[in-house]
């Protein structure tokens, strides 16, 4: 329907390589917009977890929080450090979103946390 721009052509710097996962809303989340969760023990992607409250701020900005875990996402399935180093940012400028694990979210409200 649209509300996510244009992801056929996001999805693409991915090489199609993302397993499949759960996505979650979390009405719990009170400082972060997204977050992937991986097993620390295999190392296998378990879900995206979004907060709920985040919905309010559009869809533009739910589609790059979703990148945002996307690129997590990548770096875990490609055995990289899970991190917002230089690999986490130059791949979030390959699929067009701020390379950072913060944004300024609304009008005069604290920074949100995207993990």
């Amino acid at each position: 329907d649209g509300r996510f721009g244009n992801p056929p052509a996001r999805l693409g710097h991915f090489g199609g390589a993302l397993s499949g996962i759960p996505f979650r809303l979390s009405g719990r989340m009170r400082t972060r917009l997204g977050e992937l969760s991986v097993d620390a023990r295999s190392g296998r992607v378990l879900e995206i977890a979004l907060s709920r409250a985040h919905l309010r701020h559009g869809w533009v900005e739910v589609e790059r929080t979703v990148l945002h875990e996307m690129v997590h996402q990548w770096q875990a399935e490609s055995a990289l450090p899970v991190d917002h180093g230089s690999g986490f940012r130059r791949k979030a400028r390959a699929v067009g979103i701020e390379p950072s694990a913060r944004r300024h979210l609304g009008h005069g409200g604290p920074r949100r946390t995207i993990d």
